[in-house]
């Protein structure tokens, strides 16, 4: 993790998905997603909101835009300035900055069901 830090603390240029260790949606992502993101009337089912989380494809489905985190919807949802779109909504804690940062990483590298 302390490739993370040192990455997203440098220059902010193109960022090159390749040459970092490949973050998996199994072991990094999903756990993130079910701790944070399906809690009953959020993202747990598909009658509490208008869409769930509860799967990969439903995550994909959710507005990814594989290899192109900067236009995800699920990436914008976590980074917004405004606090009426930003997720989870209050009174759940917003994700962590290396939470983000493992979603940014999985979606540039294609967001893959690994």
């Amino acid at each position: 993790m302390v490739l993370l830090e040192l990455f997203f603390s440098s220059c902010k240029h193109k960022t090159e998905f390749q040459n970092i260790p490949e973050v998996k949606y199994s072991t990094d992502i999903a756990p993130i997603i079910s701790s944070n993101c399906t809690f009953s009337g959020c993202h747990g089912s598909a009658s509490t909101e208008s869409f769930d989380l509860l799967s990969y494809e439903h995550v994909i489905a959710a507005g990814i835009k594989s290899g192109k985190p900067n236009t995800s919807k699920l990436y914008q949802s976590l980074k917004s300035y405004n606090t009426e779109k930003m997720m989870p909504k209050k009174p759940y804690n917003y994700l962590t900055e290396k939470q983000i940062q493992l979603i940014y990483l999985w979606i540039g590298q294609g967001a893959k069901n690994n």
